[in-house]
């Protein structure tokens, strides 16, 4: 069980990258009345939150509506998390640093309209956060108290990505942008090891299935 916790924090903590979403967080409440940005931390990963959960409840359920197998979906969840471990490792901290970037625009400067997009989504619940928590809770890999551990981790590092967000603007001043950047890097190498390892995995059920099925 240790393991299991240990290996879904690797995976929860890489996407989510609590750290490397303070510049963004900065930049989208940039407009924001100091007292209000508290606020807009706690409602965006609230709504985050409750997102992600909802996936792991029912996101199997609609790959099986949709005839998707979980192989395929591993493949695919893989390539994207590659593709954004790649953006994490060479991208500048200058720039908005969420999944979307070419989407991340301005919305305007309501504190309930920014804390549900783009922070709630897709900045923190993304496309890669949600395919990594529906890899993590597979039925046919992983038992229920195993679910019921991955979502308490997700939960933990949302609590994390909240009071970093409460205190972004004093982890900017400690870390500094170079700070960020580099962790950002190291996060971005460890999710590439892990979106490799992803794809591995869902070739290799798609070819014992194949042999089987001969």
């Amino acid at each position: 069980m240790f393991d299991h916790v240990l290996y879904d924090f690797a995976h929860l903590f890489a996407i989510f990258n609590p750290v490397g979403i303070v510049p963004s967080y900065l930049y989208f409440t940039r407009n924001v009345p100091i007292e209000a940005r508290r606020w807009v931390a706690v409602r965006c990963v609230t709504i985050a939150t409750i997102i992600l959960l909802s996936f792991i409840v029912l996101g199997q359920i609609v790959l099986n509506a949709l005839e998707i197998g979980l192989p395929a979906f591993s493949i695919a969840g893989g390539l994207v998390l590659l593709v954004i471990s790649m953006r994490m490792i060479f991208e500048s901290v200058d720039e908005p640093a969420g999944e979307e970037k070419g989407i991340l625009t301005g919305t305007g400067d309501n504190p309930k309209d920014l804390a549900v997009f783009p922070l709630a989504t897709p900045l923190i619940a993304g496309p890669g956060g949600i395919m990594v928590v529906v890899l993590l809770t597979n039925n046919n890999s992983a038992s229920v108290p195993d679910q019921v551990a991955t979502a308490l981790v997700l939960l933990v590092i949302m609590v994390l990505t909240c009071l970093v967000l409460l205190t972004s603007g004093t982890v900017l001043r400690v870390l500094g942008k170079t700070g960020i950047s580099v962790a950002s890097r190291i996060l971005g190498l460890l999710l590439a090891a892990l979106s490799v390892q992803t794809i591995l995995t869902g070739v290799l059920d798609t070819v014992r299935t194949a042999f089987s099925l001969s």
